[in-house]
């Protein structure tokens, strides 16, 4: 018995102290406060397109941004659930990102088949293609680590959805604070050099968290 006993306590002694995961609230409302200030230091390298005050009277530009925004923070809130096992009993949460990103396509792809606007500025000769997917790719470098990090920290049994969560954040960043900065409303142009590179960049951060997110 006292052996048994003996043996009980070493074992105690020597067990890791399990690591607590805190609440989404406190991973959500820090990481999005930290991707806020981010966003707003990336506007402040990119600029501001000089007819954004015009362009915000079209409503269909003024909600393309806010299914930006929308897709930034719901994609945040989604990788922080996907941290949870259980996405913290919220698992109709983690459909959001791609309800949002939908929506945003539908919307370009509404405006390829009604008339142009007149206010719509129109690419010129040599207008950025490439250039603007490269931009998107290197906005999101910084914060698809700072959530990559934060995810680690939990136990996602989602690794795919959590990776693609994490870079579809990162990503939307890049793309929202480029529309705002770029003089160009093709819709061509966007879906291709905009949010086309950005799905990809989703389905390579869901490959990248199957890795990273192994426990």
């Amino acid at each position: 018995m006292t052996d048994t006993q003996t043996l009980i306590e070493r074992l105690s002694s020597e067990a890791k102290a399990t690591t607590v995961v805190r609440t989404p609230a406190y991973w959500g409302s820090r990481l999005m406060a930290v991707l806020a200030v981010y966003g707003l230091v990336t506007q402040l390298v990119l600029g501001l397109r000089p007819d954004l005050a015009m362009q915000f009277t079209r409503p269909l530009f003024a909600a393309e941004i806010g299914l930006l925004v929308a897709l930034v923070f719901s994609s945040a809130l989604a990788s922080v659930l996907a941290m949870y096992p259980d996405a913290h009993q919220k698992p109709k949460l983690l459909k959001l990102p791609y309800a949002v990103f939908l929506l945003m396509l539908g919307l370009v792809l509404f405006q390829l088949f009604i008339p142009l606007d007149a206010r719509m500025v129109m690419p010129l000769p040599g207008a950025h293609a490439m250039e603007c997917a490269i931009c998107i790719g290197s906005v999101a470098l910084i914060p698809s680590a700072l959530i990559f990090a934060v995810l680690r920290k939990g136990a996602s049994v989602r690794q795919f959805q959590a990776g693609s969560f994490a870079v579809l954040a990162a990503s939307g960043i890049g793309c929202l604070t480029l529309r705002l900065a770029e003089a160009n409303d093709s819709m061509m142009h966007l879906a291709s050099w905009h949010y086309g590179p950005t799905l990809l960049f989703a389905a390579f951060g869901a490959c990248i968290g199957k890795i990273l997110l192994k426990w």
